[in-house]
């Protein structure tokens, strides 16, 4: 009984050594250590490239827009016009105004 058991085991050792052995040959271990390092080469190129193309969108509307904003100090029509705004409803707009200020 002991003897049956042993055989069976030794026989099952041997057939996952052959598995292991048929897939670490040196080919493979030379096409998986190329994967390996190619991969991550790879991903940071495109990502260099992508990410410009994200920042850029995310912020385009945000910096380029312009918004019009009314200077609550100046109360005078040719003060407002002296300094590139424009008079308005009894305000002076400034059409510069960025909304990340």
């Amino acid at each position: 009984m002991l003897l049956s058991n042993s055989t069976t085991s030794l026989k099952s050792r041997q057939t996952n050594n052959k598995i292991g052995t048929v897939f670490w040959t040196h080919s493979n271990i030379v096409l998986l250590t190329g994967y390996l390092i190619t991969l991550p080469i790879c991903t940071l190129i495109i990502l260099s490239f992508l990410l410009p193309l994200f920042t850029t969108s995310l912020f385009a509307s945000i910096g380029t827009s312009k918004h019009s904003t009314s200077i609550p100090w100046i109360n005078d029509a040719s003060e407002c016009e002296y300094t590139g705004r424009n008079w308005r409803d009894g305000k002076c707009w400034d059409n510069q105004h960025n909304p990340m200020f």
